[in-house]
């Protein structure tokens, strides 16, 4: 069997000509290869004028994955010049695949509309909110927010299988006809229960007078991560004479970000580590205090998860599946900075409720719902069928 996953998150070619990345990777991959003996990944592919250790990326180094590298659709050039080339090389493609997979952006709407003039079953992965996802991004992204919402809503509609990433939110948001499961796109493994006993001995030795370190894990070149509203809640929490850094980890053009907290006076206490591999980030999360998603825009976030997993004290914003996460004391409303500025100078009063040792076992065990055996024995459950209904209509 032959299968396609078609998303529009960007794949990099480092200077040795090395498929990197650190979303989409082998571990990612391995989830398609359960049912398909060659996978294509169609996306958006970009250079890099480095290595992948260089730029903190993971190589793809699967035999079986095959790079097919689609323009950037989403800008005003690709859409005129470079969307009808790709169509046509889609329908080629699909000729020759059994399985489509479909995630998100503009190459999995082509490949919609290419299933649908073909009679072609696919299975779409629900991770995210596309209306937030454009609307915040830029201006281009303003004018196509509406389309991709509709056309997200039709591809999940219509599509024969579906895996969402949340367990209620966006199931309301995009329902679909077809047969659904939920499992999340987070890969926790071996998640040690010694984690939690060190955490909990770290915010013990705490003292009243040391920095509180906020972290955020994303990138910082796209408003609707919301790092902008941590910036501005660090510079309330300064006034009240609290002590608080914000790290951030991500790659991407700093200077928005940098611009609001030079307005807010707080350019001494936000750090940018940029991008962090995998360990790299785990390791940095054991040496924050307290993890923040202020997103206004997100599926189920890994990242929040991840750190989780780390028995990290965490508060996040009213998006998609975030309230499913985390307790609810520890819910601000999106972009709310009151709100994020009350919530994290209770945490570190420790007000009842907030204690960050509470939080700390909440968020550890909590995280453990989301360890990869369990989540993967639902979604494999979900391939297999949707393998089975390939197999029977080809035979027909």
């Amino acid at each position: 069997m032959k299968a396609i996953f078609c998303h529009d998150l960007p794949i990099y070619k480092d200077i040795n000509g090395v498929y990197c990345s650190t979303t989409l990777t082998d571990s990612m991959f391995q989830r398609f290869l359960v049912v398909a003996d060659e996978l294509i990944v169609a996306t958006r592919v970009y250079s890099l004028n480095k290595t992948y250790v260089e730029a903190h990326q993971e190589p793809i180094t699967l035999d079986k994955v095959k790079i097919l590298a689609a323009p950037n659709m989403m800008s005003a050039k690709g859409m005129i010049f470079q969307r009808r080339p790709f169509k046509k090389a889609m329908r080629e493609t699909l000729k020759d695949v059994d399985l489509v997979f479909l995630r998100g952006g503009e190459c999995a709407t082509v490949a919609y509309e290419v299933c649908r003039e073909m009679n072609k079953p696919y299975l779409s992965e629900c991770g995210g909110l596309s209306w937030e996802t454009f609307w915040h991004h830029s201006f281009l992204g303003k004018l196509v927010a509406l389309r991709m919402e509709l056309k997200s809503i039709q591809i999940i509609k219509h599509a024969n299988y579906v895996a969402y990433v949340t367990e209620k939110y966006l199931q309301r948001r995009y329902p679909t006809k077809g047969i659904s499961t939920y499992a999340s796109n987070v890969y926790l493994k071996n998640i040690d229960s010694e984690v939690l006993k060190r955490r909990k001995e770290w915010i013990a030795s705490r003292k009243k007078q040391d920095i509180i370190v906020v972290g955020t894990t994303a990138a910082v070149n796209v408003k609707y991560k919301g790092q902008e509203y941590i910036i501005r809640a660090l510079a309330s929490l300064k006034k009240l004479g609290y002590k608080a850094r914000y790290e951030l980890v991500g790659g991407g053009d700093q200077s928005y970000l940098k611009k609001i907290a030079e307005k807010y006076n707080v350019s001494d206490a936000v750090y940018f580590w940029g991008e962090k591999t995998h360990d790299e980030v785990l390791h940095w999360l054991d040496s924050i205090d307290i993890y923040a998603q202020p997103s206004k825009q997100e599926g189920l976030p890994r990242s929040l998860v991840e750190a989780m997993s780390r028995g990290c004290p965490a508060i996040g914003s009213t998006t998609a599946g975030i309230p499913e996460l985390i307790d609810s004391n520890v819910v601000f409303n999106n972009g709310n900075v009151r709100q994020i500025t009350e919530i994290l100078s209770k945490i570190i009063d420790g007000v009842h409720r907030y204690d960050m040792s509470v939080l700390a076992e909440h968020n550890f065990n909590k995280a453990c719902e989301y360890e990869y055996e369990k989540i993967e024995e639902r979604r494999t459950a979900l391939f297999k069928q949707f393998e089975e209904y390939v197999k029977i209509n080809a035979e027909r």
